[in-house]
């Protein structure tokens, strides 16, 4: 039965800096919006310091270096490029590839349940291991359902749920 598979990159902007900039990776990073003003994007450990998103860049400054977080402007065209990457990595699992948006795709996949599973993990690593982002992938029938276990079963968890 044909099922859609949902991936999505893990906290986009910033995975994007990491990639590009690997000495940030473990450290609270957040990327700001145009002209700075507030937070668009916080890795996970800014979002354990509480950061919200949507937080304004004054009221974090004083912070900043007693939480040693670290406060990127936004680069677009790297994030355009990181994206293009990740779409063409997908692109290789299946003939159908839907760009919903710079850090979401939908394909068209098929398979037993455990073909399945090893697809979403192999996915994963792979736009991990040629791209240097993480991403959560959900696999169901419909798209809807697919981006609910998408978010409910990442960045790296190992469960898996199958619907009846």
């Amino acid at each position: 039965m044909p099922q859609i598979a949902h991936v999505d990159v893990n906290c986009f902007y910033a995975s994007a800096e990491r990639a590009f900039n690997p000495s940030l990776e473990g450290r609270p990073v957040i990327v700001l919006s145009n002209n700075d003003g507030c937070a668009v994007t916080r890795s996970p450990e800014a979002k354990a310091l509480g950061i919200a998103m949507g937080e304004p860049w004054f009221k974090l400054a004083p912070r900043a270096k007693q939480w040693g977080l670290v406060a990127l402007s936004s680069n677009y065209e790297l994030y355009g490029d990181i994206s293009a990457r990740v779409m063409e990595v997908l692109g290789r699992y299946s003939a159908w590839l839907e760009v919903y948006s710079i850090d979401e795709a939908f394909l068209g996949v098929k398979g037993t349940p455990e073909e399945l599973l090893a697809l979403g993990r192999s996915m994963k690593a792979t736009v991990r291991r040629n791209v240097g982002v993480p991403v959560c992938v959900g696999i169901a029938p419909t798209t809807g359902i697919d981006e609910y276990f998408g978010v409910a079963y990442c960045p790296d968890s190992r469960a898996r749920c199958r619907l009846s």
